[in-house]
């Protein structure tokens, strides 16, 4: 899967509230615009690039939002352990020889179906307009994106997947 869906399903729990700190930050600034150091012109284009930025924010929420009521229950079961840090989805899966379960997978089963639904979902959001050349445009430049991309880019969020094995075996 490329780095910048990884980028963006890692971001998506953190959307809504990015968009709501978007939303008041915008507010405030206009609204002690009378003491900026800017000029009104400068200020004017500072806020305008504010509110596209929130608005390719809501964009990204309801794309990724239609690709995840898309899929079934257990793929965003699969998506929240992997992307969103939901460990507490992990109990609804299980390693074999584990009890108490909805679905008993070997730990090479449970990393294909990650490797398959990752593929799918890139798919999707590729499909829905989610490419590389919108991501670079519109969110590269966002703090939230830079930091999390630069994770991706350094491979730490492989450490996650291996944490996985962890929390599976851990659970009952």
């Amino acid at each position: 899967m490329e780095n910048y869906i990884k980028t963006v399903l890692y971001a998506y729990p953190l959307l809504k509230t990015v968009e709501e700190d978007y939303a008041e930050h915008i507010k405030n600034k206009a609204i002690l615009s009378y003491d900026s150091r800017w000029d009104a012109e400068r200020l004017t284009e500072y806020l305008a690039e504010e509110i596209l930025s929130k608005n390719h924010l809501i964009w990204l929420r309801s794309m990724v939002d239609k690709v995840m009521d898309r899929l079934s229950e257990t793929e965003r079961a699969l998506l929240s352990i992997r992307y969103f840090g939901k460990a507490r989805s992990a109990r609804t899966f299980s390693l074999q020889g584990k009890e108490g379960s909805v679905a008993v997978w070997s730990e090479r089963t449970y990393f294909r179906k990650q490797q398959r639904l990752g593929e799918k979902v890139a798919a999707m959001l590729r499909v829905s307009g989610v490419t590389k050349e919108v991501f670079d445009r519109d969110f590269s430049r966002l703090d939230i994106f830079k930091k999390i991309h630069r994770f991706v880019e350094e491979g730490r969020d492989r450490i996650i997947a291996a944490d996985e094995t962890r929390r599976l075996h851990k659970r009952v």
